[in-house]
Protein backbone atom coordinates (compact mmCIF):
# COMPACT_ATOMS: atom_id res chain seq x y z
CA UNK A 1 0.00 0.00 0.00
CA UNK A 2 1.58 3.24 -1.30
CA UNK A 3 0.39 6.49 0.78
CA UNK A 4 0.59 9.93 -0.42
CA UNK A 5 2.90 12.23 0.31
CA UNK A 6 1.88 14.91 3.12
CA UNK A 7 0.04 18.22 2.00
CA UNK A 8 0.51 21.97 2.86
CA UNK A 9 -2.67 23.67 3.91
CA UNK A 10 -4.09 24.59 1.16
CA UNK A 11 -6.07 21.55 0.26
CA UNK A 12 -6.51 20.16 -3.25
CA UNK A 13 -10.85 19.54 -3.15
CA UNK A 14 -11.57 16.84 -5.60
CA UNK A 15 -14.81 15.82 -6.22
CA UNK A 16 -17.42 13.67 -3.83
CA UNK A 17 -18.16 10.14 -5.25
CA UNK A 18 -21.47 12.09 -5.85
CA UNK A 19 -19.85 13.82 -8.92
CA UNK A 20 -17.74 10.35 -9.06
CA UNK A 21 -19.73 7.43 -10.19
CA UNK A 22 -16.41 5.84 -11.02
CA UNK A 23 -15.99 5.69 -7.12
CA UNK A 24 -19.01 3.28 -6.60
CA UNK A 25 -17.91 1.05 -9.26
CA UNK A 26 -14.41 1.15 -7.77
CA UNK A 27 -15.58 0.26 -4.06
CA UNK A 28 -17.15 -3.24 -5.73
CA UNK A 29 -14.32 -4.22 -7.33
CA UNK A 30 -12.29 -3.81 -4.33
CA UNK A 31 -14.76 -5.87 -2.40
CA UNK A 32 -14.96 -8.49 -5.12
CA UNK A 33 -11.18 -8.86 -4.54
CA UNK A 34 -9.53 -6.54 -7.24
CA UNK A 35 -6.73 -4.91 -5.57
CA UNK A 36 -5.93 -2.22 -8.25
CA UNK A 37 -9.27 -1.16 -7.63
CA UNK A 38 -8.32 -0.62 -3.84
CA UNK A 39 -5.41 0.98 -4.62
CA UNK A 40 -6.89 3.66 -6.75
CA UNK A 41 -9.69 4.39 -3.88
CA UNK A 42 -6.53 4.89 -1.75
CA UNK A 43 -4.67 7.56 -4.70
CA UNK A 44 -8.42 9.61 -5.00
CA UNK A 45 -8.79 9.87 -1.17
CA UNK A 46 -5.22 9.28 0.55
CA UNK A 47 -4.29 12.59 0.63
CA UNK A 48 -7.33 14.06 2.02
CA UNK A 49 -7.42 11.39 4.74
CA UNK A 50 -3.89 12.25 5.74
CA UNK A 51 -3.83 15.68 5.86
CA UNK A 52 -7.37 15.71 8.24
CA UNK A 53 -4.91 13.28 10.34
CA UNK A 54 -2.31 15.46 10.41
CA UNK A 55 -4.25 18.40 11.26
CA UNK A 56 -4.82 16.26 14.52
CA UNK A 57 -1.35 14.81 15.39
CA UNK A 58 0.41 17.42 13.51
CA UNK A 59 3.29 14.53 13.46
CA UNK A 60 3.95 13.93 9.89
CA UNK A 61 5.47 10.23 10.72
CA UNK A 62 2.36 9.74 13.33
CA UNK A 63 -0.30 10.85 10.60
CA UNK A 64 1.38 8.20 7.74
CA UNK A 65 0.95 5.67 9.96
CA UNK A 66 -2.25 6.58 11.34
CA UNK A 67 -3.40 6.91 7.46
CA UNK A 68 -2.00 3.43 6.54
CA UNK A 69 -3.78 1.83 9.65
CA UNK A 70 -7.36 4.01 8.33
CA UNK A 71 -6.97 2.05 5.10
CA UNK A 72 -6.06 -1.39 6.55
CA UNK A 73 -9.68 -0.42 8.53
CA UNK A 74 -11.17 0.67 5.87
CA UNK A 75 -10.05 -2.10 3.92
CA UNK A 76 -11.58 -4.94 5.90
CA UNK A 77 -14.62 -3.09 6.28
CA UNK A 78 -15.33 -1.75 2.90
CA UNK A 79 -18.02 -4.55 2.27
CA UNK A 80 -19.91 -2.59 4.50
CA UNK A 81 -19.83 1.06 2.18
CA UNK A 82 -22.72 2.65 0.96
CA UNK A 83 -21.64 3.10 -2.59
CA UNK A 84 -24.30 5.49 -2.82
CA UNK A 85 -22.63 7.90 -0.54
CA UNK A 86 -19.27 9.47 -0.93
CA UNK A 87 -16.54 7.27 0.45
CA UNK A 88 -14.68 10.55 1.96
CA UNK A 89 -16.92 10.81 4.89
CA UNK A 90 -16.99 7.37 5.64
CA UNK A 91 -12.84 7.48 5.61
CA UNK A 92 -12.67 10.21 7.82
CA UNK A 93 -14.76 8.76 10.27
CA UNK A 94 -12.46 5.97 10.92
CA UNK A 95 -9.60 7.99 10.94
CA UNK A 96 -11.22 10.21 13.79
CA UNK A 97 -11.56 7.20 15.29
CA UNK A 98 -7.77 5.97 15.02
CA UNK A 99 -6.82 9.58 15.60
CA UNK A 100 -8.83 9.07 18.71
CA UNK A 101 -7.23 5.93 19.80
CA UNK A 102 -3.90 6.92 18.97
CA UNK A 103 -4.43 10.10 21.42
CA UNK A 104 -5.64 7.69 24.40
CA UNK A 105 -2.76 5.55 23.98
CA UNK A 106 0.35 7.73 23.58
CA UNK A 107 1.14 11.41 25.07
CA UNK A 108 2.96 13.60 23.37
CA UNK A 109 5.76 15.78 25.10
CA UNK A 110 7.28 17.61 22.55
CA UNK A 111 5.25 20.95 21.88
CA UNK A 112 3.61 21.15 18.47
CA UNK A 113 4.24 23.52 15.77
CA UNK A 114 2.10 26.52 14.59
CA UNK A 115 2.92 25.63 10.72
CA UNK A 116 3.06 23.49 8.42
CA UNK A 117 6.29 23.31 6.76
CA UNK A 118 6.51 23.74 3.38
CA UNK A 119 6.76 21.07 0.88
CA UNK A 120 7.71 22.17 -2.63
CA UNK A 121 9.03 25.43 -3.77
CA UNK A 122 6.45 27.29 -5.33
CA UNK A 123 5.73 30.50 -7.61
CA UNK A 124 5.58 33.59 -5.23
CA UNK A 125 1.71 34.05 -5.88
CA UNK A 126 1.22 30.38 -4.06
CA UNK A 127 3.44 30.79 -1.82
CA UNK A 128 1.80 34.08 -0.30
CA UNK A 129 -1.47 32.44 -0.77
CA UNK A 130 -0.21 28.70 1.45
CA UNK A 131 1.23 31.17 4.01
CA UNK A 132 -1.87 33.54 4.42
CA UNK A 133 -4.02 29.95 4.44
CA UNK A 134 -1.38 28.90 7.38
CA UNK A 135 -1.54 31.78 8.98
CA UNK A 136 -5.68 31.96 9.46
CA UNK A 137 -5.35 28.14 10.28
CA UNK A 138 -2.48 28.74 13.05
CA UNK A 139 -4.78 31.41 14.44
CA UNK A 140 -7.84 29.65 14.37
CA UNK A 141 -5.67 26.29 16.22
CA UNK A 142 -4.27 28.73 19.02
CA UNK A 143 -7.63 30.64 19.49
CA UNK A 144 -10.85 27.63 18.82
CA UNK A 145 -10.77 24.22 21.11
CA UNK A 146 -9.53 21.35 19.18
CA UNK A 147 -13.35 20.15 18.48
CA UNK A 148 -14.20 23.56 17.42
CA UNK A 149 -11.04 23.69 15.14
CA UNK A 150 -11.64 20.26 14.04
CA UNK A 151 -15.22 20.91 12.98
CA UNK A 152 -14.13 23.81 11.19
CA UNK A 153 -11.53 22.40 9.23
CA UNK A 154 -13.89 19.15 7.56
CA UNK A 155 -16.18 21.89 7.23
CA UNK A 156 -13.88 24.52 5.24
CA UNK A 157 -10.97 22.94 4.31
CA UNK A 158 -12.00 19.34 3.54
CA UNK A 159 -15.37 21.28 1.88
CA UNK A 160 -17.42 18.27 4.03
CA UNK A 161 -21.52 19.13 4.33
CA UNK A 162 -22.88 20.03 7.25
CA UNK A 163 -24.40 16.16 7.39
CA UNK A 164 -21.07 14.79 6.50
CA UNK A 165 -19.37 16.48 9.46
CA UNK A 166 -22.00 15.86 11.63
CA UNK A 167 -21.59 12.04 10.89
CA UNK A 168 -17.88 12.11 10.75
CA UNK A 169 -17.24 14.15 14.44
CA UNK A 170 -20.63 12.08 16.25
CA UNK A 171 -22.95 15.06 16.52
CA UNK A 172 -26.41 16.33 14.94
CA UNK A 173 -26.13 18.41 12.26
CA UNK A 174 -27.47 21.18 14.48
CA UNK A 175 -24.87 21.06 16.99
CA UNK A 176 -22.65 21.11 13.76
CA UNK A 177 -23.75 24.41 12.60
CA UNK A 178 -24.15 25.84 16.07
CA UNK A 179 -20.86 24.84 16.30
CA UNK A 180 -19.42 26.47 13.40
CA UNK A 181 -21.57 29.93 13.85
CA UNK A 182 -19.44 30.22 17.14
CA UNK A 183 -16.12 29.60 16.19
CA UNK A 184 -16.47 32.04 12.98
CA UNK A 185 -18.19 34.17 15.27
CA UNK A 186 -14.99 33.82 18.02
CA UNK A 187 -11.95 34.29 15.31
CA UNK A 188 -14.07 37.17 14.23
CA UNK A 189 -13.85 39.08 17.61
CA UNK A 190 -10.25 37.84 18.02
CA UNK A 191 -7.39 39.84 16.81
CA UNK A 192 -5.63 37.98 14.16
CA UNK A 193 -1.93 37.53 15.16
CA UNK A 194 -0.06 35.78 12.52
Amino acid sequence: MTLPSPLCADVTLQASAADDPAEGALVRAAVAGEGKAFEALIQLHGNRVFNYIYQMTRQAQDAEDLTQQTFIKAFANLHRVDTTRPLIGWLLTIARRTALNHFRSVRHSEPVADELPSQELSPAQQAERRDRINDLWAHARRVLAPRDFEILWLRFAEDLSVAETARVVGLTQTHVKILVFRSRRTLIKTPFTP
